[in-house]
């Protein structure tokens, strides 16, 4: 059996899912189980030819992948419908905001099972902000009070050689589109309406809510396309601030930690704050010769207590309610800190285009980042992009909705 799974936990994720399926291999010792891990791009990628791979060798047998693909895969003829495996099979205990991307749209048959989540969130050194302000919660409750925090600390921090106040946490040291959406919703605009018939990519407030988030790098407060051993690290004392999806339990909860590390929602651009809430799901190939077991595992891997294991692992969260409410219990700093961050949990719009929409977010993203670092950025050059972006998308949304 064939399973395409992307890093979750970075460069570990082999020998880290290897050994956590050890017990599922003991009571399934005539199973074969081979694993690949594939970057999300990579995974994109790759969903435009698997329809054509199917029942041939290599294929795979199950895939794990962004939540909000689900619809675009169901399209494609890819996925198997779960419901049909296991006409008892139920999505009523996930967590609600990833419920309806189980789904075929509109109808009741299950596509793909949730696994985990993650939630933006802002972690902050409190040893580092005790030296710029003495109410760190007020200064980073809104955006323009995160730069001015940043500002300070860059000034603070000045004389330290590759110190910058903010961690950059995407993958590939670029600017993450993921975690730029809470400052866009902040300003009232979203990617696409709520019906999925119009691109919301050239509106003035999406445009505002980019350029919050790249001001970040355009100031010099979080380095990007550079070398990751070379990044600011908060762990290292490199940077004060994340924003990041993951929880971080081992390094905010630790015993033996050198540093305290508080938690706060992502500073709200608006009114109120929002925080981008994502998932990865389970999904059978269609044709799939291991029907059967991919489902046994399947089932294996979201059992509570499995979840929860896999959470703490990989400084995720468990995607079901029962294990997400146990796993929050199980510190009384983890329900602190997250109480009111999932309270303004959001995520994409249940759209069959909202896998590829994202992948066009992310090019203008890539290309702001690559002018920044070549001194020839411009809000001119973000204003252009978007303008670009804004007629694909228009084309993409008329395309998926014909």
């Amino acid at each position: 059996m064939i399973f395409w799974m992307m890093p979750d936990n970075s460069t570990l994720t082999q020998r880290m899912i290897e050994k956590f399926l050890t017990d599922f291999k003991k009571h399934n010792p005539g199973l074969s189980i081979n694993i690949r891990v594939i970057n999300r791009r990579t995974l994109w990628t790759k969903m435009f030819t698997l329809k054509h791979e199917i029942g041939r060798a290599g294929c795979p047998d199950i895939i794990a992948f962004p939540h909000y693909w689900t619809n675009l895969l169901v399209k494609a003829n890819i996925l198997q419908n779960l419901t049909e495996l296991d006409k008892l099979l139920r999505v009523d205990n996930c967590l609600d905001p990833l419920k309806p991307f189980c789904y075929k749209k509109d109808t009741g048959d299950i596509y793909s099972y949730p696994w985990w989540m993650d939630i933006t969130a802002l972690h902050y050194r409190e040893d580092h902000l005790k030296l710029i302000t003495s109410k760190p919660e007020e200064l980073l409750n809104t955006w323009p009070g995160f730069l001015e925090a940043c500002a300070r600390l860059k000034e603070y921090f000045s004389g330290q050689e590759d110190y910058y106040p903010v961690q950059n946490n995407d993958w590939r040291g670029s600017l993450s589109y993921r975690s730029a959406l809470p400052c866009v919703w902040g300003r009232g605009a979203d990617i696409y309406n709520e019906d999925g018939s119009v691109s919301g990519l050239g509106t003035e407030q999406f445009l505002a809510g980019i350029e919050d988030f790249i001001e970040l790098a355009v100031k010099g407060y979080m380095p990007i396309l550079r070398e990751r051993s070379s990044n600011g690290a908060i762990s290292c004392g490199k940077s004060s601030i994340m924003l990041t999806r993951r929880q971080g339990i081992t390094m905010f909860e630790g015993k033996e930690a050198d540093f305290k590390v508080r938690t706060l929602p992502i500073p709200k651009t608006g009114a109120e704050h929002i925080n981008y809430m994502s998932g990865v799901n389970l999904g059978i190939v269609r044709g799939s010769a291991n029907v059967q077991p991919a489902l046994d595992l399947i089932k294996w891997l979201t059992r509570p207590e499995k979840q929860i294991e896999y959470a703490s692992m990989t400084e995720v969260f468990p995607a079901l309610e029962g294990s997400f409410e146990s796993f929050l219990l199980a510190s009384p700093q983890r329900i602190r800190n997250y109480a009111h961050i999932i309270a303004g949990a959001r995520t994409m719009r249940n759209h069959i285009a909202s896998g590829t929409v994202m992948e066009v977010l992310g090019n203008i993203m890539s290309k702001a980042a690559s002018a920044i670092v070549m001194n020839q950025y411009s809000p001119a050059i973000l204003e252009s992009e978007l303008k670009k972006g804004d007629e694909e998308v228009n084309n993409i949304l008329h395309l998926y909705n014909e």
